[in-house]
């Protein structure tokens, strides 16, 4: 980064703001991001789910989409980060805005990722930044409709 520009994550009110967000950065992470009805169903949930999103000066780099499940829970429904900020902090300010941004009484933040038994690269990367931004794998989800695309629960306890 340069002298002037900072790192900054503000919590965006405008949905459709948020879903040209999600729009580019999903056709900037076609190695995550490339089933179209899924990338469809994202899109349109951008525009109602809380979206906290990464500045650097005026770039707008990534978003997190969380979604509240209960009282005492939430879920990273979606995360992005421009390809060319990966491993720069972008993805951790994102997941630190939102646990600060939780209210008191949630414990636990929940995300879905592809299952460590698929050893595509891309998702081996997505785990390992999980893991190291404290969550844990604790549960995992095989869709007979889908069984290619196994998925694994990790849980950071707040």
């Amino acid at each position: 980064m340069t002298g002037s520009a900072h790192l900054k994550v503000i919590l965006e009110s405008d949905p459709a703001r948020k879903r040209e967000l999600q729009e580019r950065l999903t056709s900037r992470l076609q190695q995550w991001f490339s089933q179209p009805d899924s990338n469809a169903r994202y899109a349109s949930q951008a525009e109602v789910l809380d979206g906290y999103v990464a500045e650097i000066g005026e770039v707008r780099c990534g978003l997190l989409l969380l979604k509240h499940i209960g009282p005492v829970s939430a879920e990273i429904y979606w995360l992005g980060v421009d390809p060319g900020r990966h491993r720069s902090g972008v993805g951790r300010a994102l997941i630190e805005a939102a646990v600060n941004g939780l209210d008191r009484d949630v414990r636990y933040l929940f995300v879905a990722t592809l299952h460590p038994s698929v050893a595509y690269e891309p998702y081996q990367r997505t785990r390992r930044f999980y893991e190291a931004s404290g969550f844990a794998y604790v549960l995992d989800e095989h869709f007979v409709a889908d069984p290619a695309n196994p998925m694994a629960y990790y849980l950071k306890r707040l």
